[in-house]
């Protein structure tokens, strides 16, 4: 290479990178399922608890005779109920979905769910399985007729039984006689009207359990025994009845262990006075023989005031 020739070091160009700036898109909350329950004036912020927004009707007390009665059921069944891991709910919201999947409410008087300590406030079946058994009792806000729309609904969310009591009267009175309407969906098949057996009960096969009425009083039964059930009161005075039974029964007892021992003591009085007759008699042949009255006492048994009688 030529002493006057330079080599010039080469440079690669550095590449300066380019960025652009990326646009990401605002992260939207989603709004929460509008519950059915909600009313239509309210468009955002709504509460979806389902105790939200009752209206006059779901909000009804659950006192006075409809309430009475409903606590009654319970506390005939609780016992037999838990004995088989079950347990009725009284007046809990059933939610359910309906044709739109829109999350609605409904409150049956008594619902038959498992067993559980912690009693829910609600019945998602969004989350359980559809009760096999629901129990209404007319009110004076709800009569027979507006309780009897609901067959095809609840069988329609997968109940398998519903018994309609229709016990109280728009007066706000009892009805007589109560009347036990019972309809009943086995799997695959139409609703059932299902009729009182021959002795005039309902059978429900979930509780293991039949009803029946007597005028103004349900009767509850054990399906397999027959075995009456009893709330209570009436457990209490059924105890009442069998103590007075049973006093009744020990005072006649006493009576006939009374009379027992009179006509022993007549037995004896009888054989006591034979024999003093036989004494005398004999006493009176011993001394017409002759005999000392010392040996006539001492043979015959009497005293010296029986002799001198003679």
């Amino acid at each position: 290479m030529p002493a006057h020739a330079r080599v010039e070091k080469y440079e690669m160009p550095q590449m300066v990178p380019k960025f652009t700036s990326l646009k990401i898109p605002a992260v939207r909350k989603p709004k929460p399922d509008r519950p059915g329950w909600i009313p239509s004036h309210i468009t955002e912020n709504w509460d979806t608890d389902p105790f939200a927004y009752q209206t006059e009707k779901e909000l009804m007390p659950a006192g006075g005779l409809h309430g009475y009665f409903i606590s009654h059921i319970v506390e005939v069944v609780r016992v037999p109920l838990e004995k088989q891991g079950l347990m009725l709910l009284i007046d809990t919201f059933l939610l359910y979905r309906n044709s739109s999947n829109v999350k609605n409410r409904i409150d049956p008087d008594l619902l038959l769910m498992e067993y559980c300590s912690s009693v829910p406030f609600d019945y998602d079946l969004d989350i359980r399985q559809p009760p096999r058994c629901i129990i209404d009792v007319t009110s004076p806000k709800s009569s027979f007729k507006d309780l009897e729309a609901n067959v095809p609904f609840y069988f329609g969310l997968g109940v398998e039984t519903y018994l309609i009591i229709d016990a109280i009267t728009p007066q706000k009175k009892l009805r007589e006689p109560i009347e036990l309407h019972l309809w009943r969906k086995p799997k695959g098949q139409t609703i059932q009207k299902i009729s009182a057996d021959s002795a005039g009960y309902f059978c429900l096969p979930e509780m293991n359990i039949k009803i029946a009425v007597q005028q103004q009083r349900l009767i509850f039964a054990n399906a397999l025994t027959g075995e009456v059930l009893r709330d209570y009161e009436q457990l209490y005075d059924a105890l009442e009845i069998e103590a007075q039974r049973a006093d009744v029964e020990a005072q006649r007892a006493d009576v006939e262990a009374q009379r027992a021992k009179i006509a022993e003591q007549r037995a004896e009085t009888a054989f006591s006075e034979g024999e003093q007759k036989r004494a005398i008699k004999t006493a009176r042949a011993m001394l017409a023989d002759g005999l000392d009255a010392d040996v006539v006492m001492k043979y015959t048994g009497l005293s010296p005031t029986d002799l001198a009688s003679l």
